[in-house]
């Protein structure tokens, strides 16, 4: 099946006649559709938000009108490549004639643009005058950017230093200079996509005559440039991929490996030392993680896995790691039910009692994944919350801290942590990686190794603390782990912790992990 087979067939299922992102409804169908082509439905629905026009998203406020207006004022439309191109009114007529009567229903719309390309609606981008968000804000004082310009904005500066470009830690002084060997610079997109260096251009335009850079608007700069700073210096003749390679490499291993991409690999960024021949084995990860280089300035293997991170970043999310405890129609026990959702203010109580009881019972009895023993902090133990939310959503992180340490999943509080840090096997399934953090002065990075194959223990003597407190709607746990590989460890006493809690408002269904 095509992809215009799969919108044409996602179209006549909805109720509609056009399918939208915003309707539940129609998404289930959509993950219907993707499941029945064995294709991966959560990544790519979670893909699909904010990155092309649909009919749904025409039909919203006066989404109909700004389109038409911008076809006969000949002003560009951006498609999601980052190319953009102007509509030739004459023939694309027969669309222009389906958006005026809003006839849309189970239709496919294709434009033609002044060149004699046609496009379909779905690689239009979906801007923000179409209620897309901004990729980069307009406020030159507090600049935010999204993920694909953080890591591309590293890319960017080691072309700049590879060329011999003098930059320097963004500050009052060198600003404008940094901006003068940024303008001078005729590589400085070298591998990076033509999407992204729009957006890139945008946050340039916006930022670079700034008189007084605020310390917001140095970081922004000022944490790629200290990554780039510590690649050249190991890397001088460095190239990247984050296009195609990239995704081909972990799609597949994602497939064999059955985890997240980011959890198999958390590189968001591939250096690329000579062009690889791809493995034609899909049974094993093996030939794939041998790709990548075990330690760093090495090249005798194609590729180096770079994590990029933040000066204050958090460490990794571990809600995937409740993917592989779901029951055989995909739902997970953990999630409050209606019944549960009316508890009253006594039920609640009961029941957060309840289940401490049972994790304590579980905890002294290996779920840990090891013998460490357990502390508990907080006033929470002793006091209860008189807010029946807050004890909605205590309730709830005691349910899934419970699901967890449940025997019949085979899960830990050790397992928890090492997934939340991308470590997920026994042995790990990962080839190595370099997770390189960013310093918002511009110092060099820090760069912190993960062995590929590596494993983890809870460290000795080292207590697992539960956190509950009365005023807090969450839970917490911290604790610290070893990092090991081939029997001996590599790392000690890296300090982990995991909350159990919910987000956005509304009622609760279901707690998280961050």
């Amino acid at each position: 099946m095509s992809i215009d087979e799969l919108l044409v067939e996602w179209s006549y299922r909805t109720k509609k006649g056009y399918p939208d992102l915003g309707n539940p409804s129609d998404i289930l169908i959509l993950k219907s559709l993707l499941e029945d082509l064995k294709l991966p439905s959560n990544n790519i629905i979670s893909n699909l938000g904010e990155a092309s026009l649909n009919p749904g998203q025409l039909a919203k406020r006066n989404n109909f009108e700004i389109f038409l207006n911008k076809i006969f004022n000949n002003e560009e439309f951006e498609l999601t490549n980052g190319d953009k191109i102007i509509i030739d009114p004459n023939t694309s007529s027969q669309a222009i004639e389906l958006l005026k009567t809003k006839d849309i229903k189970r239709k496919i719309l294709t434009f033609t643009d002044i060149k004699g390309n046609s496009y379909k609606l779905n690689k239009f981008k979906k801007t923000t005058e179409f209620g897309g968000k901004e990729a980069v804000s307009s406020n030159p004082k507090k600049p935010t950017v999204d993920t694909d310009v953080k890591e591309s904005l590293v890319i960017l500066f080691c072309n700049i230093l590879k060329e011999g470009g003098s930059l320097q830690p963004f500050n009052a002084d060198t600003y404008s200079n940094n901006f003068n060997i940024i303008n001078s610079s005729t590589t400085k997109y070298t591998d990076i996509e033509n999407n992204v260096k729009n957006k890139i251009e945008q946050l340039f335009n916006l930022i670079s005559t700034t008189d007084k850079p605020l310390k917001k608007v140095r970081s922004v700069l000022n944490n790629p440039y200290s990554i780039a700073k510590e690649i050249i210096e190991t890397y001088p003749n460095a190239r990247f991929n984050r296009g195609n390679l990239f995704n081909t490499i972990r799609a597949k291993c994602s497939k064999i490996t059955g985890l997240e991409k980011d959890k198999w690999n958390p590189g968001d960024i591939y250096l690329v030392n000579y062009n690889p021949k791809l493995p034609n084995n899909e049974d094993s990860i093996v030939p794939w993680n041998a790709l990548f280089i075990n330690n760093w300035g090495d090249v005798d293997s194609p590729l180096v896995s770079i994590s990029l991170k933040e000066e204050k970043y958090q460490p990794g999310r571990a809600k995937s790691y409740l993917k592989q405890f779901t029951n055989e129609d995909g739902k997970v026990n953990y999630d409050l039910s209606n019944d549960e959702l009316e508890f009253s203010e006594e039920q609640y109580k009961e029941g957060i009692l309840s289940f401490r009881k049972q994790i304590i019972s579980n905890l002294e009895d290996g779920g840990l994944g090891s013998p460490n023993e357990v502390k508990f902090e907080g006033d929470g133990w002793e006091n209860f919350s008189d807010n029946i939310k807050t004890l909605r959503i205590k309730y709830g992180a005691y349910k899934l801290l419970h699901f967890i340490l449940n025997k019949k999943n085979q899960s830990s509080v050790l397992g928890l942590f090492a997934y939340g840090l991308s470590i997920p096997g026994n042995p790990s399934v990962n080839p190595t990686f370099f997770k390189l953090v960013g310093r918002n002065e511009g110092d060099k990075a820090k760069n912190e190794p993960f062995p590929g194959g590596s494993n983890t223990i809870m460290t000795k003597e080292e207590p697992v603390v539960i956190i509950d407190s009365s005023k807090a709607a969450n839970l917490t746990i911290r604790s610290k782990i070893d990092i090991v590989k081939d029997g001996e460890i590599i790392e000690t006493g890296k300090s982990v912790s995991k909350t159990f809690r919910t987000s956005g408002s509304g009622p609760v269904k279901s707690i998280g992990i961050v």
